[in-house]
């Protein structure tokens, strides 16, 4: 399973991971293999700091119920967390339960990496089905869904208000939001009306669902970058370059594009519901911004990723570390997290508290985008696949090569990358 693993996931998971501390072992506090009835240490990988305390707290009342188990945390930053896992699964040394995502899903369970969840009891009509689906294959469930996200338009009130420009509302389409963005920039200034990142998570992907393109065919072993409406649709997204009124490459080749937004050098930005606490809990963020639906195209649609809690296969203490998911799936454990305001947990209903938690701002666009949202593409090697586009995508977004040549040379690489076995 280890090098069949490193074959098929390496460059895939190009970010990232968790302390390799002997999340494959059953141990008591000692440290010594636990006995029949010792407490036994269960850990769990995630790399949010934000949500960490809350599933702290989740955690405790976990083991005043489970006396026999305790919750070891290994919280690993985004930026490393998918190497590191990558590095403890093939070293037998991953965590008992750890955060997966869908475009990685695939990879694990076909690499044998997950253990299948089908005997752990939840609320299953209550979690969306389309987030379900993702974490299913050949018929077995491999992760329970824990949070959801989608994408709307942010916007700066201040600077709406200043140009004399009613906010965006759900009348928005894509031409609307063309006008509104060069009206509010200033170039000269160093201010522009949109963040226009090269990304495919919160950029040009938008664009290409509302256009009714796909960046990859129905059954996932062809590309979709040589169908004229996903083409265009890239083109769209560089189009805001291209007339000045998105962000030059360099702008958000240094700086993100919320940062952006809450120093005031971007009016709006489109990004995903998780940004809401970085926003919100900013002095000028919370002052200036607000959100709106994404401005409609073709068709309404936003991409969509969906975390979900999954058990590793090689885990020595698979009960316990399934009786851990089971409880986190539950609507009071959901509930809880929602209240943090970090996250809109998966579980129908819970997602209203997470609205409360900022409740002067628009937040239930983002619950509402589900009717229309689109999960994350999980076909074998479309994350690699994916991983690829963005060296291309750069070179566009410099002038370097057309949208359609960028394309196309998308086309053949993606095509190359999904036909590895």
């Amino acid at each position: 399973m280890n090098k069949k693993l490193l074959v098929g996931i390496t460059g895939i998971l190009a970010v990232g991971v968790l302390g390799a501390c002997g999340g494959g072992s059953t141990t008591n506090d000692s440290g010594g293999e636990a006995q029949n009835g010792d407490q036994v240490t269960i850990s769990y990988g995630l790399w949010d700091k934000q949500q960490a305390p809350v599933f702290e707290e989740i955690a405790a009342d976990f083991e005043k119920e489970n006396p026999d188990i305790k919750v070891e945390f290994q919280v690993t930053p985004w930026a490393q967390y998918w190497t590191k896992l990558e590095t403890a699964v093939t070293g037998e040394n991953a965590p008992d339960v750890f955060w997966m995502n869908i475009p990685r899903a695939i990879d694990y369970i076909d690499n044998g990496v997950l253990e299948p969840l089908d005997d752990i009891e939840f609320d299953k009509d209550k979690i969306p089905s389309q987030y379900q689906e993702s974490y299913t294959q050949e018929g077995n469930l491999y992760g329970i869904p824990k949070d959801y996200d989608t994408n709307a338009l942010w916007y700066n009130k201040k600077m709406f208000d200043e140009a004399g420009i009613d906010y965006p509302d759900e009348s928005w389409d894509w031409a609307k939001l063309q006008e509104v963005a060069k009206q509010l920039t200033k170039e000269d200034e160093g201010v522009y009306g949109l963040a226009t990142p090269p990304q495919w998570e919160t950029g040009y992907y938008q664009t290409i669902y509302q256009n009714d393109g796909r960046p990859f065919s129905e059954d996932g072993k062809k590309s979709g970058f040589t169908d004229k409406a996903t083409i265009e649709g890239v083109q769209y997204w560089y189009d805001f370059v291209e007339n000045g009124g998105g962000t030059p490459v360099e702008v958000t080749g240094n700086t993100n594009a919320t940062d952006l937004l809450i120093s005031g050098k971007v009016a709006m930005i489109i990004d995903g519901s998780y940004q809401a606490p970085v926003v919100f809990e900013d002095e000028y963020g919370s002052a200036n911004v607000d959100v709106a639906p994404l401005p409609k195209g073709k068709e309404r649609a936003t991409t969509s990723n969906s975390l979900a809690n999954v058990v590793y296969a090689g885990s020595k203490n698979k009960d316990a570390a399934k009786k851990w998911v089971e409880f986190l799936s539950k609507e009071e454990q959901m509930k809880h997290v929602a209240e943090s305001g970090t996250v809109i947990p998966s579980y129908e209903g819970t997602a209203d508290a997470w609205v409360q938690a900022y409740p002067e701002k628009n937040l239930q666009v983002f619950v509402d985008a589900v009717d229309y949202a689109i999960p994350f593409s999980n076909y074998k090697n479309s994350s690699a696949a994916t991983a690829a586009e963005q060296d291309i995508m750069n070179e566009v977004w410099a002038g370097n090569k057309t949208v359609e040549e960028g394309c196309k040379e998308i086309a053949e690489k993606a095509d190359e990358i999904l036909a590895r076995k």
